[in-house]
């Protein structure tokens, strides 16, 4: 991203009692509507890990995937009164966003070579971690980053964040049918670039 974004500079709190008891996110997207900063905060911490690590599956660098996260949450701050509960979640709207600054962000700059071992997001605090995980962790990720876009994308949103098929449709905005399509032949082309990088056994 050109510019490094702050969210910060909306956590602000206001004088609106008992948003941190708001559980649904559709309540607290009419709260946001109202400038209701409170609310934007509690929605924030409920999402700003997964969407970073969202991003983090197509951009480079940590710092590139916050800066991605941080801009989807100022536009779901200026933007929010335009989302309506008619049949998509709050959550598969922001996903929506973030994946489509995602692939902007890629247009946008030249292809970056495919790392060929230790992401800098699979780094741990200590080389003990690293020595437990890299193989089956790094292994799982490059897999997946070798798949084309929209079958990554697919089962980035359902398998590890947790989307269902009609929030991951409608944030990839395609049909049900469409998304489990590109579930299935994504899986398929996981399984076997796994089996043939290591043999592990990934259902």
């Amino acid at each position: 991203m050109k510019n490094r974004l702050s969210i910060v500079t909306l956590n602000m709190t206001t004088d609106t009692p008992g948003v941190s008891d708001v559980i649904d996110d559709g309540a607290l997207m009419a709260l946001i509507a109202n400038g209701d900063r409170n609310a934007f905060n509690t929605f924030l911490s409920r999402h700003l890990t997964a969407v970073v690590q969202f991003a983090r599956r197509y951009l480079s660098s940590q710092a590139d995937a916050e800066d991605i996260a941080q801009e989807t949450f100022f536009r779901v701050w200026r933007k929010s009164a335009t989302w309506q509960p008619q049949g998509h979640s709050p959550r598969s709207w922001i996903y929506r966003i973030a994946y489509n600054l995602c692939i902007d962000e890629i247009r946008r700059r030249p292809a970056i070579p495919v790392s060929n071992g230790n992401d800098s997001c699979m780094q741990s605090d200590s080389l003990e971690m690293d020595m437990e995980r890299d193989s089956a962790v790094s292994q799982l990720s490059r897999s997946l980053k070798d798949l084309p876009e929209r079958q990554r994308t697919a089962i980035a949103l359902c398998a590890l964040q947790g989307l269902s098929n009609k929030e991951a449709a409608t944030a990839m905005e395609i049909s049900i049918d469409a998304l489990e399509s590109l579930l299935s032949r994504g899986r398929r082309q996981l399984r076997a670039r796994l089996q043939q990088d290591g043999g592990i056994n990934h259902e």
